[in-house]
């Protein structure tokens, strides 16, 4: 132990070995090395003027929105620029926010146009009201059921019009975008009146020099041709008599609708139509007109039509309603019902469909069907069974299970004899306690039980005397019941004698087995 203490140094130096470079960079790089890598890709990240680009747009949106909401000096300092780029966008090329704004100015214009007819309108009706006809009353009566001035729907009612055809067409190429026709006119070609119309307007330009020159009315015969200008179509109607002037405002709006919803396919048409058909539905908004109201023709019949079809609309709906009433009432009762559960319900016209878990000491859904005066054949069920732990279907469980132990019972009876041997006192005591639970199972239900004791007897002898001694067996039995204790009036006695057989044969031991008393369960429900 004394020279230990001098070797330790010695040993330790001798072990220990000067750190390794490579140890060294091992460690460092342990150390250092995710750091390392994170700055060289910053670095790279930092240099890389695309990926910079890419990150300042993604925050530059949120940026502005905020420096916005804090302080106007922003707004300032883009609004020389906006104004700058908006003339710049000007002056090259005035169509381009022309056409952007049409849709807001053309609107706000024909406002303007309709609150100046409607002052006209109303200095109209200060003339009109003293009139009194037969018609002025109609109209009078129309004018207070929709709200409208009594001039205005005199003046509608007083023109006589019908637009029979509507052309869309393309500004520049003079193309036929669209075209519809009311009912019962002779389709001609669209192509080439699309084409003299285009024809006829560049003439008007051309005669009189200036783009701006735009043809909107001609008139031939007892037809007229409306041309409604925007920025990248034309709608041309060609209508017959007399239209209202208010009649330019359906056209106009029917047009901004085309120009708003097919802006860039009307601005990039390449000579497909068919990209355009979504807008037949605008034009065949304009195809309207007024019947002259002098001459009427009876409306006895459309009345007489009228009412049978509302009287039958009203049956059909009352017979809707009685049917789902009922349906409604059948549902709410099933789901009263002990033992069924439903899950899903639903009707389909005169289809119903229900589905859902049934104990099958359930009532039956469909024997309820008839106390709804629903048809069966309407209804369709899907039903998953389950027990239900309800007490009563509890008890009828424990009855039924009772009933079907007894019944399996037979007391067995030595040739031609009615005496009960030694060897039953234990199969009379089980049916004694089967008999007492089965009767107070019954109790429990509401059902009143009786137990048929019935004596059988092997195929010898006479029928008379079998007769005789199964019943002097099944009487036996219910003395022997009645000593353990079993209501007597609950025990009724019979004999098949050999007319029922348990079983079927010659050999001795079915002879054994027809020698005996079986027992049958009699329930129902009062006493």
């Amino acid at each position: 132990m004394a020279n230990s203490g001098p070797d330790r140094p010695a040993a330790a130096n001798s072990g220990a070995d000067a750190p390794r470079n490579g140890d060294l960079d091992e460690l460092r790089e342990l150390l250092l090395g995710p750091e390392r890598a994170d700055l060289v890709e910053l670095s790279e990240h930092i240099r890389n003027r695309s990926q910079r680009t890419i990150d300042i747009s993604e925050v530059l949106p949120d940026a502005i929105l905020l420096r916005a909401g804090r302080d106007p000096s922003l707004m300032k300092a883009l609004e020389p620029l906006l104004e700058k780029a908006l003339a710049d966008s000007v002056r090259k090329d005035p169509r381009v926010l022309a056409e952007a704004l049409f849709p807001v100015i053309a609107g706000a214009v024909r406002r303007a146009v309709a609150s100046a007819l409607q002052s006209l309108l109303e200095s109209l009706n200060q003339i009109v009201e003293t009139s009194v006809s037969v018609r002025s009353v109609g109209w009078r009566l129309e004018a207070v059921r929709t709200g409208k001035p009594y001039a205005e729907v005199a003046l509608l009612r007083s023109l006589l019009y019908r637009v029979e055809q509507v052309f869309l067409i393309q500004n520049e190429t003079g193309l036929l975008l669209q075209h519809v026709m009311a009912a019962s006119i002779v389709a001609r070609d669209a192509d080439m009146i699309s084409g003299m119309l285009t024809a006829i307007q560049n003439f008007v330009q051309d005669s009189f020099g200036a783009a701006d020159n735009t043809l909107e009315t001609v008139r031939v015969g007892e037809f007229s041709v409306w041309i409604r200008h925007g920025p990248q179509a034309l709608l041309a109607a060609v209508i017959r008599g007399t239209p209202p002037l208010r009649l330019r405002e359906a056209f106009d709006s029917a047009l901004d609708c085309i120009h708003r919803d097919y802006g860039p396919q009307l601005a990039e048409f390449q000579g497909d139509a068919a990209i355009l058909d979504g807008a037949r539905s605008a034009l065949e908004s304009c195809l309207l007109g007024k019947s002259p109201p002098g001459r009427r023709t009876s409306r006895i019949p459309i009345y007489a039509v009228g009412l049978l079809l509302a009287a039958l609309l009203a049956t059909w709906a009352g017979f809707r309603v009685r049917d789902s009433r009922r349906w409604s009432d059948y549902v709410s009762s099933l789901r009263k019902e002990e033992g069924i559960v439903i899950t899903h319900e639903e009707s389909e016209g005169s289809k119903y469909s229900i589905s859902g878990l049934r104990d099958p000491l359930s009532k039956d859904p469909a024997e309820l069907l008839g106390e709804a005066k629903i048809p069966a054949a309407r209804v369709s069920f899907h039903w998953e069974p389950y027990h239900s732990l309800s007490p009563r279907f509890t008890a009828l469980r424990a009855l039924t299970d009772s009933k079907n132990r007894l019944e399996q019972q037979v007391i067995h009876f030595d040739t031609g004899k009615s005496v009960l041997v030694s060897a039953n006192r234990d199969s009379l005591r089980t049916i004694a306690d089967l008999v007492r639970g089965l009767l107070k199972a019954g109790e429990g239900v509401g059902e009143h039980t009786n137990i048929e004791i019935v004596g059988h007897t092997d195929d010898q002898g006479s029928a008379e005397s079998n007769d005789q001694l199964g019943l002097d067996r099944a009487k036996a039995v219910r003395s022997a019941l009645v000593t353990l204790g079993v209501d007597e009036r609950r025990l009724d006695v019979k004999t098949v004698g050999s007319r029922q057989p348990l079983q079927t044969g010659e050999i001795g031991t079915v002879q054994a087995e027809n020698r005996s008393v079986s027992f049958q369960v009699q329930t129902g429900s009062g006493k």
